[in-house]
Parts: structure tokens; sequence; C-alpha cells
């Protein structure tokens, strides 16, 4: 199926959003995903969020620095 991820559709096989996270090699512990409009925070359960043709996720990576 194809979803739209940061701006682009992509094809992916996953059922869920923690799935799909999982195929793009994206740690959902340390990441903010905005899916369908709604903001999880990091470490969210995304398990339950269902994947469906058309999809928009939008994936923000924490990160720190000096």
């Amino acid at each position: 199926m194809k979803v739209v991820y940061q701006g682009d559709e992509v094809e992916t096989s996953q059922a869920t959003v923690a799935g799909f996270l999982q195929e793009r090699q994206v740690d959902a512990a340390k990441a903010i995903v905005e899916y369908a409009g709604e903001v999880y925070a990091p470490g969210a359960d995304l398990t339950q969020l269902t994947l469906v043709p058309g999809t928009t996720l939008d994936v923000f990576r924490l990160t720190a620095g000096g």
C-alpha cells in the first residue's frame, strides 16, 4: 500500500505505524509522530495506529548536540 511519509508517497507492507517506523529504522522512542493530523510524543504506543492507503505520516527525530 502507499502512504505519504515526510511528504513523499512510499510503498509499505506494514499494517501499523509502529511496524512502518521499524521498517524505516526509526526509533519510535526518540521520535515525535504526526499521524493523520494527531501528534504522538516519543515513546507513545503506536501499535494500535493502523495504516490505510493514503495515510499521512510526518516524523520528527529528537537530537542533542552542543
